[in-house]
């Protein structure tokens, strides 16, 4: 059973098991996303890809989940965020519609979609318990590039990430083609905090 932390109102903080979070805030929630279209995805036809439908709006969840997902790309004007989780492209829209390619068969499809309504729902979570974020957060994130990155890398192009230069894992490690876990330097104490920098200038916002 998953659990999450809530600020208690006495101080502290409550441990909730994931069911009764959704108990508690079932009004606001996804409850259902149904899958309208699949076709073969272009990229393989032997995989399939699916829109589906979930039964609300999703415009204001988008910037919660653009700060929290590190590779996600957001676009205000399409009202469209998508991000790669492992090899399937996901684009999640502000009138609801969920986009998955890649995927190998409806059974598949129905775990993701149902991934997708709980990350969904803990943004929506997020966004009932703490303060919206400010346009500034956003265009940072948008504004975040490679050199950026590297700037607080060890830059001794050590090849421990199997990359030729520091830079070049910076690139990868903002498309989400790396994790920070990939340099084995940053985990050490000396890097602890440009660990925790680079982190937070990717991931401003944590999902539990």
């Amino acid at each position: 059973m998953k659990r999450k932390s809530m600020t208690s109102p006495l101080g502290g903080n409550l441990i909730l098991s994931e069911e009764f979070t959704e108990l508690l805030f079932a009004d606001i929630l996804v409850k259902k996303i149904e899958i309208r279209e699949i076709s073969p995805c272009t990229a393989d036809p032997e995989r399939i890809k699916f829109l589906a439908q979930a039964d609300k709006p999703l415009e204001d969840v988008l910037p919660i989940l653009y700060l929290a997902i590190p590779n996600a790309k957001y676009s205000e004007k399409l009202g469209a965020l998508s991000y790669m989780h492992q090899q399937h492209l996901i684009t999640i829209f502000a009138n609801g519609k969920i986009a998955m390619t890649y995927v190998k068969d409806r059974k598949e499809a129905d775990q993701l979609i149902e991934e997708a309504r709980r990350l969904i729902n803990r943004a929506l979570i997020y966004l009932k318990t703490h303060e919206k974020p400010s346009p500034e957060i956003v265009q940072a994130k948008k504004e975040l590039t490679p050199v950026k990155i590297y700037e607080l890398l060890p830059k001794t192009n050590c090849r421990m990430c199997s990359e030729q230069s520091c830079f070049a894992f910076a690139a990868k490690l903002l498309n989400g083609e790396k994790t920070l876990q990939d340099c084995p330097p940053l985990g050490s104490s000396e890097y602890s905090l440009n660990k925790f920098q680079i982190d937070k200038m990717m991931n401003p916002i944590k999902l539990m």
